[in-house]
């Protein structure tokens, strides 16, 4: 069970919720480590399996897996 880190996006019928909609991402199993309330964007950790269940929330309209690059640093042979 690996874990990814998501954005979660509130639908605006949902944004003066986000703080209830937070806790229930929590109850399912979330890390929620930032909630941005005044672009209705939740960040956290999820296990990959659990990402449809926290999809069915209501008030949850999509959710981004972040990426993330790693650069070589600059003494390394590959650039």
């Amino acid at each position: 069970m690996s874990n990814v880190q998501v954005s979660i996006c509130v639908d605006d019928a949902h944004l003066s919720k986000i703080e209830q909609i937070a806790q229930k991402l929590q109850s399912s199993g979330m890390t929620v480590t930032q909630t941005l309330a005044n672009i209705g964007i939740i960040n956290g950790s999820i296990s990959s399996e659990q990402l449809n269940h926290v999809a069915q929330i209501e008030g949850v309209e999509t959710i981004e897996r972040q990426q993330t690059y790693q650069l070589n640093p600059p003494s390394s042979h590959i650039q």
